[in-house]
């Protein structure tokens, strides 16, 4: 008999063995919690938590989980999404989830938007709670367009001096171009120049040249637009730091309207703010001027508008 429980010994170290081996690889496996690691984007470009997020603005958060438990799903914000959403199959140790969110809107400007995240494991072990935050804020104000030295002529009786000027085209025009096509032309010119004798360098809507010596320029059109003139008190050196929409929606309301659609007395670094009939708002700055009636005699303007930033000459 001793002969025999000294051969079994052997086999009873092993199956011990064997057994607290099994016990620690498990206990290994069920100690390692899962884990959640967050990257976001804002309109394609990275965000950071803490960053700010404009008012309309795409963003999207990557998720990735780590289970060695075994995958099983995903909570954010009392959400759940299963293994399928991130994308694992039974048994994976890992997945992920690029997760769109809302774009944040006006009436949630100031506050900050907090995800919280946490992933369970097959083995039903959470991981820790892993926060994203970004705050919102308004939308920034667009560039606005630049038209830079606009020569517009003084009107001729000729009617062909390109005194006339449409903001949403760039495009200047002489009372004979607007009467001479069929195209509707009329329509898109906003305002016009003029010298007059008593008046002088002047500026004025078509519906405001009704009222002018200079009348018959606008005869025969089919809309005469009946744009906002305003005065201002800004200086050139403001007008060139006249960038967004927002910057000449202040220096519009804050102009002077003149109720017949004219401005006269112009002089150069004068700056008018105006509005068209279909709700551009923009600045024109005098920068020169040559004084006369004749062909050759001139205004030359640069002019802002409230339409997308294009540079054009």
């Amino acid at each position: 008999m001793k002969k025999i429980k000294l051969k079994l010994l052997p086999i009873v170290c092993v199956l011990a063995a064997f057994v607290i081996t099994s016990c620690g690889k498990d206990d290994a496996i069920s100690a390692v919690l899962p884990s959640v690691t967050v990257s976001a984007t804002v309109d394609g470009e990275a965000l950071a938590s803490g960053d700010e997020v404009a008012v309309g603005s795409a963003v999207v958060l990557n998720i990735s989980v780590s289970a060695p438990g075994g995958v099983n799903g995903l909570d954010v914000n009392g959400t759940s999404y299963s293994r399928a959403d991130l994308g694992a199959d039974s048994g994976d140790t890992s997945g992920s989830l690029a997760l769109n969110i809302t774009a944040p809107t006006v009436d949630q400007i100031g506050n900050t938007a907090t995800f919280e995240i946490e992933a369970v494991d097959d083995l039903g072990q959470t991981s820790a709670v892993v926060t994203f935050t970004y705050d919102i804020i308004a939308a920034p104000s667009p560039d606005a367009r630049s038209y830079s030295a606009i020569l517009l002529a003084a009107p001729t009786s000729d009617f062909t001096n390109q005194n006339f000027f449409s903001v949403a085209s760039g495009t200047k025009y002489s009372s004979d171009e607007v009467t001479s096509t069929s195209e509707a032309v009329s329509e898109t010119i906003d305002f016009g120049y003029y010298y007059g004798s008593s008046e002088e360098a002047s500026i004025a809507s078509p519906k405001g040249f009704e009222s002018t010596v200079f009348s018959t320029q606008v005869d025969g059109w089919t809309v005469k637009n009946a744009t906002v003139l305003k005065t201002t008190t800004l200086t050139a050196t403001e007008f060139n730091e006249t960038t967004t929409y927002a910057d000449i929606d202040a220096a519009f309301d804050a102009g002077t309207t003149d109720d017949n659609g004219i401005v006269t007395g112009l002089t150069v670094g004068t700056i008018l703010a105006f509005e068209t009939a279909d709700g551009v708002r923009g600045l024109i700055h005098v920068s020169a001027i040559e004084p006369g009636f004749e062909s050759n005699d001139s205004i030359t303007l640069d002019i802002l508008a409230q339409l997308e930033a294009t540079t054009t000459n």
